[in-house]
């Protein structure tokens, strides 16, 4: 596809004054890159410097995908340019402190996969609307095996490397549901 063509992906619709949509395009799986984190910044110092606005909806153009991880195909060095924000934190996590400080309703609409970053934005919005059809929060972070001593003095792993389900794989559990 050539570059002029592109669509962004993250667009923001003002519906009316008060009521604005953000929606991710990032075809095929909804990734979050550079620019995205970029464009979703300036989303942010929008929201908090226009009084007129009370409402912030947040949904996904691509079927079956809310918002997924980082992309992991894009160069480490965009990302890690990223000035820090206002509140001192990097990039996505200031963006994601500011949503949930932000004068406005903050509503995700999940109607597929929000992994990762997606479940993250979904934390720290006010409401967030679930298919029970077609949505899959998760969080997936990567551990280190536990290592057992033996008598002899090595260790062996007890448990594999890899990503394991965090703590939304426990929710169940705490809701006793």
């Amino acid at each position: 596809m050539d570059s002029s063509t592109k669509t962004a992906p993250i667009r923001l619709n003002r519906v009316s004054p008060a009521c604005w949509r953000v929606t991710f395009d990032n075809p095929p799986l909804n990734l979050m890159g550079p620019e995205f984190v970029q464009r979703f910044r300036d989303i942010m110092n929008a929201l908090e410097t226009d009084a007129a606005v009370k409402v912030v909806i947040f949904e996904s153009a691509v079927e079956g995908f809310f918002l997924n991880h980082s992309d992991f195909l894009a160069k480490l060095e965009d990302l890690t340019g990223i000035p820090q924000g206002p509140t001192g934190l990097e990039a996505w996590p200031d963006i994601l402190v500011r949503l949930t400080r932000a004068p406005v309703v903050s509503i995700a609409l999940i109607r597929g996969r929000a992994t990762g970053n997606g479940s993250e934005l979904a934390l720290a919005c006010d409401m967030t609307f679930v298919s029970r059809e077609k949505a899959i929060v998760s969080q997936w972070k990567w551990c280190r095996p536990r290592r057992r001593r033996w008598a002899h003095g090595t260790t062996a792993p007890t448990h594999g490397t890899g990503p394991r389900p965090g703590s939304a794989s426990r929710f169940r559990r705490h809701t006793r549901r």
